[in-house]
């Protein structure tokens, strides 16, 4: 079975000039995993901050409308950002943008995001929720457009991989490891970026952690309690998820019995 033909197809609303129907969609499906993943994404680039005494640069795979930059770079939640967007009618660009310049910014992240969808990245970068989105298939051979990038310290994925797999990785990997040599010269020491992501437990990720251990990273999975991400849209969405966890001898008792998918946290570090 496809693991993707299993979860629905949310594309439409994923290429809106706003977010209001990703998340009125998201907010039906009781959607949350970006609150769970902040304090760990938070945790390691306060860890970088303290080393590097400097903004700390993070790239957001999948980034779609900048949820995550919203809720990291100026400290909301996914029940603060629904209560304006979806309080009553769509906000227009210049209220969105008001509401936006209103919340504190933490200058020490910058942001710098990939999407397949270019209207969000459009509104994330007209809302300042990054320095600079690329609009780019991940899963293509050739990522040129990331050497416009400054050195990334933080790569974070939250709820695409799976859309985007091995492939993505690898063709990242190779991008970083041609650059180093440029920052070896450049700074006293390199430190390779850290990725951290959420993956749903249907999802194989023997093929991931090969990659990364070809590029001599070492990757674990978080010792945390797997993550809760959304409802199942209906019951289709869920018995064909439990068979494919079932398949894989996972058991799903208290987490996708309860109707919700659950992701587990990667962390992925260069061992040089």
């Amino acid at each position: 079975m496809n693991e993707l033909k299993v979860k629905k197809d949310f594309t439409n609303i994923y290429t809106q000039d706003s977010p209001y129907e990703y998340l009125k969609e998201m907010e039906r499906l009781e959607y949350d995993i970006s609150d769970s993943t902040k304090p760990l994404y938070n945790s390691i680039i306060n860890q970088l901050e303290d080393k590097l005494s400097r903004p700390i640069n993070v790239l957001d795979l999948g980034s779609s409308y900048g949820i995550n930059s919203s809720l990291m770079k100026y400290d909301l939640t996914m029940a603060e950002l629904n209560n304006f967007f979806l309080n009553g009618t769509e906000p227009t660009k210049k209220e969105t943008k008001q509401f936006y310049d209103e919340c504190t910014s933490n200058d020490n992240i910058n942001f710098y995001q990939i999407d397949i969808s270019e209207e969000a990245l459009k509104f994330s970068e007209d809302m300042k929720l990054c320095e600079r989105g690329i609009n780019v298939d991940l899963e293509a051979e050739k990522l040129n457009p990331l050497e416009s990038f400054p050195k990334i310290d933080v790569v974070i994925a939250t709820g695409c991989v799976g859309y985007i797999g091995y492939k993505t990785f690898s063709n990242l990997l190779k991008v970083i490891k041609n650059r180093q040599s440029n920052y070896i010269e450049s700074e006293k020491e390199y430190t390779s970026p850290i990725f951290a992501f959420s993956v749903l437990r249907m999802f194989d990720m023997n093929d991931i952690k090969e990659v990364f251990e070809m590029y001599d990273y070492s990757i674990v999975k978080s010792d945390i309690k797997p993550i809760r991400q959304r409802s199942f849209s209906d019951s289709k969405e869920k018995a064909q998820t439990i068979s494919i966890l079932h398949d894989m001898k996972v058991n799903t008792e208290k987490y996708e019995d309860e109707d919700n998918f659950y992701a587990d946290f990667y962390i992925a570090k260069s061992k040089k």
